[in-house]
């Protein structure tokens, strides 16, 4: 039987770890290769949708791109788990909706508020995305072991950047959300639904309530860092 590449990140099967790191900026997925994985090897460049595997500590990882958003985001983690990947852990950025969570801060969603379109494409209205308890587990505890500050809880994902700040931030701010970002809903569903796993952690790189978006210094570039540290060290432990 002659196995066909996946239509957009094209890619067979053996070139795609079980483990793989997602990351909606292709810079970020090449950071991941060059300096935390050993022997990458970049296995697809298609519409920009980066895919590299190597290994980490021995284990066979793949970073890859999902673009920006929940359509994009589930393009690639179906193809993905077409290729046999099974354990995926987004890491991103967000902007926080709460005043104490500064820029630079690391967040762990125990759940996203699917504000996003395309998870109601998937499910019906009440569904309720979800990390797997596993990974976030073993994120919790890496980053407890790497004594990194964490915070805990619900997030939300939306489709509409410029419209975040004006709309939803204050409403949602007042039901403890934490911040907004735009792909963990539709990754935590896609990998319920086919019986896989995911989880996130992410960098607060703005704040909605105080008016800072985008922010990109020394301080969030060494965050960013942290949270793949963290997820790799979580893969590790799942491994073990």
């Amino acid at each position: 039987m002659v196995i066909l590449s996946q239509f957009h990140i094209r890619c067979k099967l053996g070139q795609v770890s079980q483990n793989v790191l997602l990351a909606g900026d292709p810079n970020r997925v090449g950071r991941i290769a060059e300096k935390f994985l050993e022997g990458a090897n970049l296995v697809n460049d298609h519409r920009g949708l980066l895919v590299y595997t190597g290994s980490y500590n021995g284990i066979k990882v793949s970073a890859a791109t999902t673009g920006m958003g929940c359509p994009s985001a589930a393009i690639v983690v179906e193809e993905l788990a077409n290729l046999g990947a099974q354990t995926f852990i987004r890491v991103g950025t967000c902007g926080a909706i709460q005043r104490h969570i500064k820029v630079g801060d690391l967040i762990i969603p125990t759940g996203a508020i699917p504000l996003d379109g395309t998870t109601k494409r998937y499910v019906t209205e009440n569904f309720a995305p979800a990390p797997n308890f596993d990974i976030l587990n073993a994120l919790v505890e890496s980053a407890k072991k790497l004594k990194a500050k964490h915070y805990l809880g619900l997030i939300c994902t939306s489709d509409a950047f410029y419209r975040e700040e004006l709309d939803d931030a204050a409403f949602w701010s007042e039901q403890n959300a934490l911040c907004f970002e735009m792909e963990c809903s539709i990754i935590f569903t896609i990998t319920y639904l086919r019986k896989l796993r995911a989880g996130a952690i992410l960098v607060s790189n703005g704040n909605l309530l105080t008016k800072e978006r985008m922010i990109d210094n020394a301080k969030v570039r060494k965050a960013i860092d942290l949270e793949i540290k963290i997820a790799l060290e979580a893969i590790k432990r799942l491994s073990e």
